[in-house]
């Protein structure tokens, strides 16, 4: 016996409301037990390293992303699978 599409669609989309639901109670869970100050601490080493290994920016960056979006511009399609 063949099963109705609109069945299977209204099962798959209520399983997912369910889980929805289930996961952001999860998630509020989490924030509400989370420790800050560890996060913080854990976080902190990788904050060092993006200030000591990386000189400070001049700029955004905006200008040569904008120049490379122009050669790309002007170099035409792009070859399937390119």
């Amino acid at each position: 016996m063949a099963s109705d599409p609109k069945s299977e669609l209204r099962a798959f989309v209520g399983a997912w409301k369910v889980a929805s639901e289930r996961l952001e109670a999860l998630r509020r869970d989490r924030l509400r037990h989370i420790d800050v100050t560890r996060q913080i601490m854990a976080l902190n080493g990788a904050f060092d390293a993006a200030l000591v290994d990386a000189p400070p920016r001049i700029t955004s960056g905006l200008v040569e992303q904008q120049a490379v979006f122009a050669r790309l511009k002007n170099a035409g399609p792009v070859p399937p699978g390119g």
